[in-house]
């Protein structure tokens, strides 16, 4: 037999008082006149055993209620043989403190309902239980079991989390903290396990676990008010690169969930200096593209923002987003004496491009580092020394263009289309050489046709490289021949190639309007040092291109944040690390400027969307995937009037001062019909 509440039974003494009161029960006596006291010696020898047995039976009964009341609130329980074969008892608590839950509930946010809910159930637990509170942080300062007064001050501490969890991350979690701490202090006896959290479809992932037949899990979903939300999901531009006094299209994409909002909402645009407001009339689709063209009046590095004025959840309304206008983009031409003049003459049209034109034997790894795009014009036998170095710029983000001459030798091109993740060419191929198809969709060709490009038949060549391995290198093709092989490919590193030489007797193409479209392009892809948002907790690593000094601290700066980041610097490449969980507690969605000594770039960070989808499982699906993924032993609660209403049942053991209570009522009537009815 064990007490929740040993020290009441202190009380016990309390039993002296019935017992004092019985043993000197004092009362008046009254003076009657009988003319022979003979009959009423006779009457009191008679009744005297049977007023005292009366009287003992009275002091038992109150004794008994007294006792019972006390065992009552000291809370007896009976010792299981879980508990007495492994130790201490245990409560573990998760609260969820993704966005979700700053959605309305009944009483506030639905984190300050299932912040006010987690303290109610620790001040029911016992005093000596163990207690391991968590949240979707899941740091070091959570691994730890604690007490009641440390972990009632850890909640109030507690705020919303930008990285959402999934039932799968939480359980796992708590399993290898109830490990390490039966490993590092004691064992542990019952454990509970309570989760607060209002159980989105997106975060009730689980795998099968292994359960101890001392754990028990008691699950409470706490209710929004409204399920509807609007949120912006993305932004994007028409055309992929950015140029000053040009025409340039915002795109973003507006979600709603449930019914369609009733009124109207503000859609508030901000590109640098331009500022608009858009209105966003009420409509039944629930995925909504909203355009917004603009003449581009900015220079240098810009910020913008997509806001919406939703009045459910608040995190996903605005959406940041940078980018850069460049003054100027630095092109190295690497040629030989047969190369074509018309690469140069192309780059030359535009006075933002700075050609540096170099031969195979004068390059230097100076021109490599601070060009933008690096062209490869009409080399047939690329060093090896160079190769290496193209390679190498191409992964630290550089921009490749390979344009084969009329007589390359095959040993030496390998190692360099491998490297850029380019097809092999082969044998020089004669038949179906005309121009069929421009893969228009592809965002290469953003804003370049006014209208579809249909089938074509444009004769362009008179021979080709033949292409080997073109769909096994992974590589994009974007100019079709009638054969099915590629004239011109990229790849997601932007290296682009280019499988006929532009000699004369290789055809007419450098006569046509194509081949300068397609030139230029390239050079604009190249101009792009930065994207235009990161997501905070999922995109671990931002790649920007730019010089920065190792000894000087690199930072993200905002009229509210100073973060000194992690990176990796790779000649004109920085990577910057966001991922972990200093970065997720001190950066917030916003604009930044990346510093090291002066300016090196603008990011602008996002939160993860995932948690504007505010859709919860149902209490049958949850319990059903508990149990088919090995939880048997769980009880749901669902909170739907506010979490001050929610009965909390913590223990079956909650039944026995009850039956004490009930008891101590039976033997007071006892007493009571004793007195009454007992003459």
């Amino acid at each position: 037999m064990e007490f929740v509440h040993p020290e009441r039974l202190w009380f016990l003494f309390l039993l002296l008082i019935p017992i004092v009161i019985h043993l000197f029960h004092f009362r008046k006596r009254r003076t009657l006149y009988f003319s022979s006291l003979r009959f009423i010696q006779f009457l009191e020898k008679e009744q005297q055993s049977t007023r005292k047995l009366k009287h003992l039976l009275v002091l038992l009964s109150r004794v008994l209620a007294l006792t019972a009341l006390v065992l009552a609130f000291a809370q007896p329980e009976l010792k299981s043989s879980t508990t007495a074969q492994y130790g201490k008892r245990a409560a573990i608590i998760y609260l969820d403190n993704s966005f979700s839950m700053s959605a309305i509930g009944t009483e506030g946010s639905l984190f300050s309902e299932g912040r006010e809910l987690a303290k109610r159930i620790i001040t029911k637990l016992a005093p000596d239980t163990r207690i391991l509170l968590c949240s979707n942080q899941l740091q070091h300062e959570e691994q730890r079991f604690v007490d009641k007064a440390t972990a009632l001050r850890y909640l109030d501490a507690l705020e919303l989390y930008a990285l959402p969890r999934t039932l799968n991350d939480i359980l796992d979690w708590q399993q290898q903290c109830i490990k390490q701490h039966e490993t590092q202090y004691e064992k542990l006896g019952a454990i509970q396990h309570f989760l607060i959290s209002d159980f989105q479809k997106s975060a009730c992932l689980m795998k099968a676990k292994q359960t101890r037949e001392n754990q028990s899990f008691y699950a409470y979903q706490l209710k929004t008010q409204n399920f509807q939300n609007t949120y912006i999901d993305s932004i994007w531009f028409a055309k992929p690169t950015h140029q000053y006094n040009t025409e340039q299209t915002l795109m973003v994409r507006i979600k709603q969930l449930e019914q369609a909002p009733k009124k109207r909402l503000e859609l508030k645009i901000e590109i640098g200096k331009i500022k608009r407001t858009l209105f966003v009339e009420p409509s039944t689709r629930n995925n909504r593209i909203l355009s917004f063209p603009y003449t581009e009046i900015n220079s240098g590095f810009v910020k913008g923002l997509a806001q919406i004025n939703d009045h459910q959840i608040h995190f996903d309304d605005t959406w940041y987003f940078t980018y850069e206008v460049p003054s100027k983009t630095e092109i190295l031409l690497i040629e030989e004496s047969s190369s074509s003049p018309a690469v140069a003459k192309a780059y030359s049209v535009e006075s933002r491009y700075h050609i540096l034109r170099s031969t195979i034997d004068d390059v230097n790894a100076s021109a490599i580092q601070e060009a933008d795009l690096i062209v490869l014009n009409g080399i047939n036998s690329p060093p090896s020394g160079l190769v290496e170095s193209i390679v190498e710029a191409n992964q630290n983000g550089k921009s490749v263009l390979v344009i084969p001459g009329d007589q390359i030798q095959y040993n030496d091109y390998q190692p360099l289309l491998s490297g850029l993740s380019l097809p092999s060419l082969g044998q020089v191929q004669n038949a179906g050489l005309s121009l069929q198809h421009i893969i228009d969709k592809d965002p290469f060709f953003s804003g370049v046709f006014e209208k579809k490009q249909d089938r074509l038949n444009i004769p362009l060549l008179k021979k080709s490289y033949s292409v080997i391995d073109q769909i096994q290198s992974g590589a994009i093709p974007l100019l079709l021949l009638r054969s099915g092989q590629a004239l011109f490919l990229r790849t997601q590193a932007n290296a682009f190639l280019f499988t006929a030489a532009l000699q004369a007797d290789f055809g007419s193409m450098t006569n046509q309007s194509l081949f300068p479209t397609l030139l230029l392009r390239c050079a604009e892809y190249a101009s792009k040092h930065f994207p235009e948002y990161a997501i905070l907790g999922k995109d671990v690593q931002i790649k920007v291109r730019a010089a920065f000094d190792q000894e000087t601290p690199l930072m993200l700066k905002s009229p509210q944040t100073e973060f000194i980041v992690q990176h990796q610097s790779m000649q004109n490449l920085l990577r910057i690390q966001i991922g972990g969980i200093a970065a997720l507690e001190k950066l917030k969605a916003n604009h930044y400027d990346l510093r090291g000594d002066a300016l090196l770039a603008k990011l602008a960070l996002n939160y993860n969307r995932t948690e504007s989808d505010l859709s919860a499982i149902s209490p049958s699906n949850l319990l059903e995937r508990f149990e088919n993924n090995g939880i048997k032993n769980c009880t749901f609660n669902q909170v739907n009037e506010g979490q001050s209403l929610q009965n909390i049942e913590l223990t079956p053991r909650s039944t026995y001062w009850r039956i004490l209570l009930i008891f101590a009522l039976l033997f007071l009537l006892a007493e009571l019909a004793l007195l009454k009815w007992w003459k």
